[in-house]
């Protein structure tokens, strides 16, 4: 953790509403940018956006720099209200929703329902490997992507995924190395200049 955001946290944990809100500028882009990649979907990664700032408000008082990262904990905080919401979805949407639909069984229920999220092209994301990797991101299973994420949109060290998802660091290295194994070989129609 820099040193800043240890000095803001400690600060914010006191009550200073300044400090929360430096804390809240200097992680919303990143924070927002992870929570619309784990969830496909702008409105949903706003509405979890802000019940991770709700979240985190209320448990500041009881945060503790233990591995040394405000980042990683607020980001296993936002990990942690992304797998809820997709299994909220999950339980909501149902299984019929993901059963083939008719004879082409390439194709699911679900996918013929029209979707209300803006397109990828508004989201600027509006090349076709972005889209391809949008959806080889959301094929992977959630602790892979989430790993895949952490390390290579948001940068961090295994060390601090490690903290943020609570596994051992043999363990993260695991999960991104498998979640960049798989992306790769759902990729592979795509020549190395398109990437």
């Amino acid at each position: 953790m820099t040193d800043t955001d240890l000095r803001l946290a400690r600060e914010a944990r006191r009550g200073d509403r300044q400090a929360l809100e430096t804390l809240y500028d200097r992680h919303k882009e990143k924070l927002l940018g992870y929570l619309l990649k784990m969830l496909g979907n702008r409105q949903t990664a706003e509405d979890v956006f802000h019940d991770v700032w709700i979240k985190v408000m209320q448990s500041l008082a009881q945060y503790r720099p233990v591995q040394g990262s405000f980042r990683p904990w607020l980001f296993r905080v936002a990990a942690n209200a992304a797998v809820d919401r997709l299994r909220k979805e999950r339980r909501r949407v149902g299984p019929a929703l993901d059963a083939p639909a008719g004879n082409d069984t390439s194709e699911r229920v679900i996918d013929r329902v029209p979707d209300d999220a803006p397109s990828p092209e508004a989201e600027g994301f509006g090349s076709e490997i972005g889209r391809a990797l949008d959806e080889a991101l959301a094929r992977l299973p959630e602790r892979q992507r989430n790993a895949v994420l952490l390390r290579h949109q948001q940068g961090m060290s295994y060390r601090e995924i490690s903290a943020t998802l609570q596994v051992p660091e043999n363990t993260a290295k695991t999960l991104v190395h498998r979640g960049a194994r798989s992306l790769r070989e759902r990729l592979a129609g795509w020549s190395d200049d398109e990437l």
